[in-house]
């Protein structure tokens, strides 16, 4: 039942705010808190797809895997509990849709880790709710308030607009590349070349900008990109659409919802986990790799020069070759014989 994070600890101490209210539950969840606090009413909103999936497991017909948590069921309740990410303008962006929608007088709750930002709360919803500290503990702080005034919230004002070879990129705040194309990406489509062909798979594809700029170089490629953050897989297809891209697009928690093996698995894997270095993504994502690849099929991957792949893709794959690393990154290529 513990195993929980510090904020969410935090939350439970407070049990008793929560006991006479109507209660969503949104922003970044990482635990089953949502179980342990006692409501009237509990209804449990993600974007992110692996949360969904551990979460609609407890909490069954109370757990909704959507970007835009849905109006009707937003004002049936009359409280909202906010997990603050580690990205300022992804808790902005959220935030002010689900506060364009709740009543006014809704009960506010924003809770977080110290090192995320959450202080910033207070200055960017300001104008909306007067948030104060009610508690802290074990470097997380737990903010209240009432909304005194709706937010207006207008989808097109939180794109990015990028530019790469002529492709245009448009990106939603919380996915990867957002501020700017990544270089570690830049790095890995610099690999590619007219001879790629067939079935590839880009795994963690964000905003989409390395499945299409490999299309861009080589027509003979049928590309499927998963996600698990809907806020990428939006603006993947928002993407593919306006640069005329062909592409099945849809979630999967890595290789959760593949059914079929591929030519080519590419790939810009993510090295932390929130706030935390983890690396057992990409080593998950390599050793499974095998089971969806065709014979002779790649896997392409670009990483931080720091870290080390090179045990478990000999392992998995007996070789692999650097195709190319700068100051900062490398791309890594290992193919089944």
């Amino acid at each position: 039942m513990f195993n929980l994070t510090q904020s969410s600890k935090l939350l439970l101490k407070n049990n008793s705010f929560f006991k006479k209210k109507k209660v969503i539950f949104s922003g970044n969840i990482q635990d089953k808190i949502a179980s342990y606090i006692e409501t009237i009413s509990t209804k449990i909103f993600t974007h992110m797809y692996d949360t969904y999936k551990i979460l609609s497991n407890i909490k069954e017909n109370q757990v909704f895997y959507s970007l835009f948590p849905n109006k009707k069921i937003i004002l049936e309740h009359d409280s909202l509990i906010y997990f603050w990410p580690k990205n300022k303008s992804e808790a902005n962006f959220q935030l002010q849709y689900l506060l364009s929608i709740f009543k006014k007088k809704s009960h506010i709750f924003i809770v977080g880790e110290n090192n995320s930002g959450v202080k910033s709360a207070v200055l960017i919803l300001e104008n909306w709710i007067k948030l104060k500290k009610i508690d802290t503990a074990k470097h997380s702080i737990l903010f209240y308030g009432i909304l005194h005034e709706k937010t207006y919230f207008k989808l097109e004002n939180y794109f990015n607009n990028h530019t790469l070879n002529y492709l245009k990129i448009k990106t939603l705040p919380g996915v990867f590349g957002h501020k700017k194309i990544d270089t570690g990406s830049k790095l890995l489509i610099s690999t590619f070349n007219k001879e790629i062909k067939g079935n590839i798979l880009d795994l963690g594809t964000g905003s989409g900008i390395i499945s299409m700029s490999l299309a861009d170089i080589s027509k003979k490629t049928s590309l499927t990109l998963t996600d698990i953050n809907l806020t990428a897989l939006l603006s993947c297809k928002i993407n593919l659409l306006n640069n005329k891209i062909q592409g099945k697009v849809y979630s999967s928690d890595l290789y959760s919802n593949i059914d079929k093996r591929f030519n080519m698995i590419i790939c810009n894997p993510p090295i932390h986990r929130d706030l935390k270095l983890s690396l057992i993504i990409t080593t998950n994502m390599i050793k499974e790799s095998i089971n969806y690849l065709t014979p002779r099929g790649e896997l392409r991957i670009v990483t931080n020069t720091f870290l080390s792949y090179k045990k478990i893709l000999d392992k998995t794959f007996h070789k692999h070759v650097i195709l190319k690393k700068n100051n900062h990154f490398k791309v890594y290529q290992a193919k089944l014989n």
